[in-house]
């Protein structure tokens, strides 16, 4: 017995339009669902939430150049273990998730209108941006992220330290 395949083949593709006509709709209908179709985190993810400090990012070159003239402290954003494991030079470890921990010394040592440059590892790390957002709301005006930072530092070979055990 031969199968169909005119007919199949013609189901088949009344099936799909249906699927393809009912999300459409969906979509016109509810419009927030619209963020699941596209990258969580496309380059230059800024936050529009009016709610959250506004995050500016650097590129390596501005942040090497930076390094280079020592005129930002670097602020590494992972847990404690990462940091010891390898971190830029200099950089402070402020895990966000540790905040009550090390905020106090942080704002007695360093005033307001310091150049803080944040960064962790990763495109999707959230940990820089959300570093960089509570010390935006604290009053410091002069923080941006290094996006995927570490991996970017480390990939072009520039000088990295860890903490001897």
């Amino acid at each position: 017995m031969m199968l169909p395949w005119g007919k199949i083949l013609g189901e088949a593709g009344a099936v799909i339009l249906c699927a393809l006509l009912l999300t459409g709709a969906a979509l016109v209908i509810r419009p927030d669902l619209r963020p699941m179709l596209v990258n969580p985190m496309p380059a230059g993810y800024q936050s529009e939430q009016p709610s959250e400090a506004a995050v500016r990012f650097l590129s390596l070159e501005d942040a090497r150049s930076d390094f280079r003239k020592g005129d930002a402290l670097f602020a590494d954003a992972r847990p404690e273990r990462a940091y010891r494991a390898g971190h830029i030079p200099g950089a402070l470890n402020l895990d966000p998730n540790e905040f009550d921990t090390w905020s106090g010394s942080f704002f007695s040592q360093f005033p307001e209108d310091t150049r803080v440059i944040t960064y962790c590892d990763g495109d999707l790390c959230p940990l820089s941006s959300e570093l960089a957002q509570k010390l935006i709301q604290l009053g410091y005006e002069n923080v941006y992220v290094l996006k995927n930072g570490w991996s970017l530092w480390t990939a072009a070979q520039l000088p990295t330290e860890r903490v001897a055990e």
